[in-house]
């Protein structure tokens, strides 16, 4: 039994080493442009995005060689004292905050972008009495929870959009102390959390998506949250295995609440039932069907909520998921004469205004049941599969993959951009040579330390199971395969980070107790 988990454990990392060497092959072989993938991009040809995506990667791959080397040179007893540690650790949580503000400031951004703001839209709506109907809303009601998280804070702040950013930076902000105390929960050394907490703190790509408050924000806290309570479990599981239930119902709760935010988070409840159901031996498996119980129970409360409100005109709202997988498949295939600039701005599976089109048409205009929305769906899915040969399919994925996990800016500075009502004012901060470059290579720096640490962590652990790396392994795999089908989106990319922090944690204390041994 132990020996087929081991294969289980082993499988998954390698499937994830394999998609993280697949992602960073798509900065260097097939990186796109445009502006969602970044304005720096967007501002230069193809040639000078990849160059200096190699010296991103080199500079990664240097700093986890330094990184590694000094931790030869410390002395095998010193650390950081947790006061130092504290201090250190709070003092950069009020930098940053403090910048993020006075750059909000400088930049112009004044106004909510794309579904936030169509949110709020229909926000206003409902608290006039007016009805909704067949609507946004009606089509998208995943974006409940976050209206009413806007509700709320209007309710004691006032209409203004900055109180939302504010709230939404406290919200970022306990992202990364949960993901500080993870690390300290599975007693990473002061040295190495405060080593790894800066990736998250550097990840500018991520700060710049806070004051868009969008449900990826939601998803980080709500993710992080719950890699809380499970390295609580782990740290106690020998130690007091009846307490320990608690933190697992805590895990599932929040990850439950996290999958009501955003759809993808139903990929981290999925990776907790394999995790509980293959770490775990005899009656001890049965904690497996804990995020099932949940999931059910919450989903169908959640429901149970939302008809009571009477928001809709009846119980059927939602687009079929179906749509997401017709979107991924749109732009295909790809056409074999595009030269120059052209095959590398060519995009397959982005989210399509004709597809979603074709989809309100159906489902909103014609109210036409969702059974029959979904044969449509189906039956374009398979016209576009069948368009494409095998090598043009590859063709297709291979650009999907590039779509999400080619750009380290993740959609940020266009939705800045968005933010700021399209005002060119101060966008050379994302588009000269000179900051727009050093902000894009940090980006890019950042992301590669985030594959490149995935990677080094599962083969660290390859032989010995580590619970946390199995789990965030379990997750990653399934993520990034689900992505394959799923709307592509540069800003997706995000969702790895949180067990990315924890891996790389994992990692650098792994190459420090090595020493010690």
């Amino acid at each position: 039994m132990e020996k087929g988990i081991k294969g289980i454990y082993r499988l998954f990392a390698v499937l994830v080493i394999f998609f993280m060497t697949w992602a960073m092959a798509s900065t260097i072989f097939s990186p796109r442009i445009g502006a969602i993938f970044s304005l720096f991009r967007d501002s230069y040809s193809p040639k000078v995005t990849i160059v200096i995506n190699i010296f991103c990667l080199f500079f990664a791959f240097l700093l986890f060689f330094i990184l590694k080397n000094l931790l030869k040179k410390i002395r095998i007893d010193w650390d950081l004292s947790d006061k130092l540690l504290f201090y250190i650790f709070g003092l950069e949580l009020v930098i940053y905050a403090v910048s993020l503000f006075l750059f909000i400031r400088f930049i112009g951004f004044h106004q909510p972008v794309d579904d936030t703001a169509i949110t709020l839209k229909f926000l206003e709506q409902l608290k006039d009495g007016e009805n909704w109907g067949y609507n946004y809303m009606y089509s998208n009601p995943q974006n409940l929870l976050l209206m009413y998280i806007f509700r709320g804070i209007q309710f004691f702040f006032g209409t203004n959009y900055y109180p939302i950013i504010a709230v939404f930076c406290g919200i970022h902000l306990i992202t990364i102390i949960f993901l500080f105390l993870s690390l300290r929960n599975l007693k990473v050394s002061n040295f190495a959390t405060l080593i790894t907490i800066q990736i998250m703190l550097f990840a500018v790509q991520i700060t710049l998506h806070v004051p868009v408050a969008y449900t990826d924000i939601l998803s980080l806290f709500f993710g992080s949250a719950t890699f809380f309570f499970i390295t609580k479990y782990v740290n106690k599981k020998k130690q007091y295995v009846n307490r320990n239930i608690i933190y697992v119902l805590l895990a599932t709760a929040t990850s439950t609440i996290g999958f009501i935010s955003k759809g993808t988070g139903l990929i981290l409840i999925l990776a907790m039932i394999l995790f509980f159901a293959f770490y775990h031996t005899g009656k001890w498996r049965l904690l497996a069907f804990l995020p099932l119980v949940f999931l059910v129970l919450g989903n169908f409360g959640w429901k149970q909520f939302i008809d009571a409100q009477k928001l809709y005109p009846n119980s059927h709202y939602g687009q079929p998921n179906t749509h997401y997988l017709m979107m991924g498949l749109n732009n295909t295939p790809i056409p074999d004469n595009l030269s120059g600039d052209d095959k590398y701005r060519w995009v397959v599976g982005a989210y399509s205004s004709a597809d979603q089109r074709f989809t309100w048409d159906m489902f909103l205009d014609k109210k036409m049941p969702k059974k029959e929305v979904e044969e449509k769906h189906l039956s374009i899915i398979k016209e576009r599969l069948n368009a494409m040969d095998f090598k043009q399919f590859l063709a297709a994925i291979n650009n999907k993959v590039a779509v999400t996990w080619s750009s380290g800016d993740l959609k940020s500075s266009f939705e800045i951009f968005l933010g700021t009502g399209k005002n060119e004012k101060n966008m050379w901060v994302f588009r000269s040579k000179t900051s727009g470059l050093i902000l894009y290579a940090v980006m890019m720096v950042i992301q590669y330390l985030v594959y490149l640490g995935i990677i080094f962590t599962s083969i660290k652990f390859f032989k010995n199971i580590n619970p946390l790396v199995f789990l965030s392994n379990i997750y990653i795999s399934g993520y990034f395969a689900f992505l394959l089908i799923w709307e592509s989106s540069p800003r997706y990319a995000m969702g790895i980070f949180v067990p990315a922090i924890i891996m790389i944690g994992l990692l650098i204390e792994k190459e420090k107790t090595k020493r010690i041994s």
